[in-house]
């Protein structure tokens, strides 16, 4: 959270010099993009997953680790080229 504070306010800042503060409750760019890369959540790992087939007699626990990798992969970088494609829209509209 402290990242994302201290980014609006350099990039309330930046933006707004004058009156920064009553642009400060709309968020950047890049604060959406951070929100979407959080939200997307890499695993590179799933623990609780291998924990759960484990205790329930999977043969083969660790076998979703491949899918997994794939699965959110492929979420994150949906969330990234939708970000993308977003601020390409409000670019050409001449949004900030």
């Amino acid at each position: 959270m402290e990242a994302l504070r201290e980014l609006h306010s350099e990039n309330c800042k930046r933006k707004y010099p004058a009156n920064w503060e009553e642009h400060a409750r709309c968020a950047s760019r890049e604060m959406c993009t951070f929100l979407v890369l959080n939200i997307s959540s890499l695993q590179l790992i799933p623990v609780n997953m291998i924990a759960y087939r484990s205790q329930y007699g999977s043969v083969n626990p660790a076998g979703i680790i491949a899918p997994a990798i794939i699965a959110t992969s492929v979420s994150t970088v949906a969330g990234l080229l939708y970000a993308a494609v977003r601020a390409g829209r409000e670019r050409k509209k001449g949004v900030l």
